[in-house]
């Protein structure tokens, strides 16, 4: 005879599981970039993560949407996954980059989340940052408010909080508009669907077979 209350244990060790796994991650945030101007321009979206040092951080890009077209990518670094699909970016590397050719719409968004590790002594925050990026010359396509000189769309210090350090950059001659959002939560991946399922499934079973008992 099945034992009800050891297949229950088991599906809530699994979610227990997932759920310190999504816990690790902070406040999501999604990103909307809106370049109604630039529609029909060939781009390159890259996605940059700098290490500072010590411990290790990643960024979670996924929900990945355009009215453009996608069209190959690169990746450089510690970088796992592609583009429309969810990319993890590592800092094994000092310099981690996923490059996505583009044809432009009128917008672009993604949602991303991050790990929370702060610097140790003697580091500085790890580091995402956004361009877009002219596919010929590798130079941003237009200037930004970036501090750096860099031209930036948005630099993300993880500084160990749950928000982390977020700057939002504004285009010098208005060819795009930033929009960030903290809190949207990625849409689950099927295996996520599965496991919470499976859970509910479970409890249904359970019940029923202690009405039988």
């Amino acid at each position: 005879m099945l034992n009800f209350r050891k297949v229950i244990s088991v599906v809530l060790t699994l979610m227990a599981g997932f759920c310190f796994a999504v816990s690790a991650h902070a406040i999501p945030y999604k990103v909307t970039i809106d370049t109604p101007g630039l529609t029909g321009t060939a781009a390159q979206l890259a996605l940059d993560f700098i290490d500072g040092g010590p411990p290790s951080n990643s960024v979670v890009i996924s929900s990945f949407g355009t009215d453009g077209s996608l069209g190959t990518t690169l990746s450089i670094g510690d970088i796992s996954g592609a583009l429309p699909g969810q990319v993890t970016l590592g800092d094994a590397f000092f310099f981690n980059e996923h490059l996505a050719d583009i044809t432009l719409g009128a917008q672009l968004s993604f949602v991303f989340s991050h790990t929370v590790n702060g610097p140790d002594s003697g580091s500085v925050p790890d580091a995402f940052s956004i361009f877009l990026l002219d596919p010929f010359s590798g130079l941003p396509l237009f200037g930004t408010t970036d501090p750096t000189g860099a031209d930036a769309l948005l630099l993300f210090e993880i500084d160990g909080s749950q928000g982390g350090t977020l700057s939002p950059f504004t285009a010098l001659g208005g060819e795009m508009t930033l929009s960030v959002i903290p809190g949207m939560q990625p849409v689950p991946e099927p295996s996520t669907l599965l496991l919470v399922f499976g859970g509910m499934a479970a409890l249904v079973v359970y019940r029923g077979g202690r009405k039988s008992v």
